[in-house]
């Protein structure tokens, strides 16, 4: 079994940045990637939510909008809240985090996904 109390603690006392690092640190020291033991001990939302934690923003956001698009029917509002709240930058990152992280082009996924005037304005924060 896993504390999770303590994980809890030790993630969310650092910033994204630090989280990083110490996947890097785990890495060097165990040769494990960290991320996998904690979906490997977490579980439900639990897991979801430090996962996510431990990823850079940008392949959190990709996961969460891998998930949104996946299966029967579009979590709309996970799309709206991702794509119409990040800057320019951060979008950028999250395209290319998407590609990397999927070997899938984010735009298109989005597109066939989606339809109307919600898959034009969608495109439009896209770029």
């Amino acid at each position: 079994g896993s504390d999770k109390e303590a994980i809890l603690d030790l993630i969310t006392s650092r910033s994204n940045k630090q989280r990083v690092e110490i996947c890097q640190a785990y890495k060097s020291l165990y040769g494990k990637d960290l991320i996998a033991d904690l979906k490997y001990e977490l579980t439900g939302k639990f897991e979801r939510l430090i996962v996510s934690l431990m990823r850079p923003p940008a392949y959190a956001d990709a996961k969460e909008i891998k998930d949104a698009i996946s299966g029967v029917g579009t979590d709309e509002k996970c799309l709206i809240e991702i794509l119409a709240s990040r800057t320019n930058q951060e979008i950028h990152d999250l395209v290319a985090a998407y590609k990397d992280a999927y070997e899938r082009d984010l735009e298109a996924d989005i597109v066939g996904d989606t339809s109307g005037h919600f898959k034009k304005m969608l495109v439009v924060l896209l770029q």
